[in-house]
């Protein structure tokens, strides 16, 4: 079943326990996705319209493990398993949304999977992070603004830009213009905030990620790099990689 719904600023959609039925589409307003510790509420995510969540439900019946609270005004396409199904037999092309959603959830376990060991210790307290993302390079400044991108929703996905139309799976907030031989890949990296620290992913690259002169990705062991207050080198690729930018991370 497929259904649309309205929700309040400071509504709750569901709470950790609750059993996992539907997945979210946002198609207006922002909902955030929290954590409840003994002595704080720790926001773990922010989507905005367009994104998808709680997609997990669609494949597995487990509890919600965190709460999703409406920030503002925001309506919901909610989809139950049943839906879901029908999607793909009936609609198939509405159904990529939701397939590309779960894909990227694949990726991102798989990134948990190979370990995380670079990450570093959980954030002492919670705290809301900005990034501004500048161009370095000619090649970064054909996708990116020469004054950069600020940051302020996560995570915040990076791949290769397609050759030819759309590619059906991928799920990139910024597509990156790349020509053969490829440095980027088609679902490259993740600039992300993770445990109360931000972070980049490396997202299941071929050349990998390299973060203040660490790699990460590819086929380097780790698949996740810290980011530190103030000025960050990145790399999209290899060392000789023309996709160069810089990070910098501020709290607010």
């Amino acid at each position: 079943m497929k259904r649309v719904r309205v929700f309040r600023p400071g509504d709750i959609l569901f709470r950790p326990g609750d059993r996992g039925e539907s997945a979210y589409l946002i198609l207006s307003g922002k909902v955030e996705i929290v954590k409840n510790h003994p002595e704080r509420i720790e926001r773990i995510a922010l989507f905005e319209k367009g994104r998808i969540f709680g997609e997990m439900s669609l494949v597995n019946e487990k509890p919600r493990s965190v709460t999703a609270r409406a920030v503002t005004e925001t309506r919901l396409e909610i989809v139950d398993r049943d839906g879901f199904e029908e999607m793909i037999l009936r609609r198939p092309a509405e159904s990529l949304k939701y397939l590309k959603a779960l894909f990227e959830r694949l990726r991102l376990l798989m990134s948990r999977a190979e370990g995380e060991a670079g990450a570093g210790p959980e954030a002492d307290e919670a705290k809301v992070w900005t990034m501004r993302l500048i161009p370095l390079t000619d090649m970064a400044k054909v996708s990116v603004p020469e004054e950069g991108l600020t940051l302020t929703v996560f995570p915040f996905r990076l791949g290769r830009a397609s050759e030819h139309g759309k590619n059906l799976l991928q799920s990139n907030d910024l597509a990156l213009a790349d020509v053969k031989p490829h440095f980027v890949s088609r679902n490259h990296l993740s600039l992300d905030v993770d445990n109360g620290r931000p972070i980049v992913r490396d997202r299941g690259s071929y050349l990998g990620t390299i973060v203040n002169g660490v790699k990460i990705g590819g086929g380097h062991r780790g698949a996740v790099c810290p980011l530190r207050g103030g000025e960050n080198d990145l790399v999209v690729g290899s060392e000789d990689s023309p996709f160069r930018f810089r990070v910098l991370v501020s709290d607010r």
